[in-house]
């Protein structure tokens, strides 16, 4: 996972926010589905994501 983004990293992850999704699929390596799996499972915080996607990924 790379930390060279642009954008800061906020806690939690938007969905709702195109330039959002487009940052943390970038960012954790996932589709626009898998985070959408894994925030709709894990719920919006960064680490639960992340955790998620390390089960499920």
């Amino acid at each position: 996972m790379a930390d060279d983004h642009p954008i800061p990293a906020p806690a939690r992850i938007d969905v709702q926010e195109p330039e959002a999704v487009r940052y943390w699929t970038d960012v954790l390596q996932v589709t626009e589905e898998a985070l959408n799996e894994a925030v709709d499972r894990a719920g919006a915080n960064l680490d639960a994501v992340r955790a998620y996607i390390g089960e499920h990924g």
